[in-house]
């Protein structure tokens, strides 16, 4: 059972990333479900490994649209990328070297990175791609 479900809410009306922003909500979903379940933990690593599959081809192919549209905040919103890629990485890390990832906070994580950037960050580019013939 989902428990984030995507909505009209998250849609930026472009087609190609509310696809890859969907693929979120699965991999937030697939965390979610496994802690109901009291299995969290034996998850967090296949969904570090996901997220991190996921930011490097939705980053890039979102930059591409960006910077193809001339998109004015491109340099502020590559940033906000980095900085998430960073944390998800640093995590990748600690699993790697034996340490636990707290599945609560990778939650939170992907939680805050839905709401604060697909529904804040995101959306600021929606006119600007549909103007320049982004749909």
């Amino acid at each position: 059972m989902a428990v984030f479900s995507w909505n009209d809410s998250y849609s930026v009306k472009v087609a190609k990333c509310d696809q890859q922003h969907m693929r979120l909500f699965d991999i937030i979903n697939q965390l979610a479900d496994a802690m109901r379940m009291g299995k969290g933990q034996d998850v967090v690593n296949q969904v570090v490994t996901d997220l991190l599959d996921y930011t490097n081809t939705h980053f890039q192919e979102e930059e591409a649209l960006l910077q193809k549209a001339n998109y004015p905040q491109l340099e502020a919103h590559q940033e906000m990328h980095r900085i998430f890629v960073k944390k998800v990485q640093s995590l990748q890390s600690q699993a790697q070297m034996g340490k636990r990832v707290n599945a609560a906070q990778l939650l939170s994580l992907i939680r805050d990175w839905l709401v604060n950037h697909i529904q804040k960050a995101d959306k600021r580019y929606s006119a600007h791609l549909n103007a320049a013939g982004i749909l």
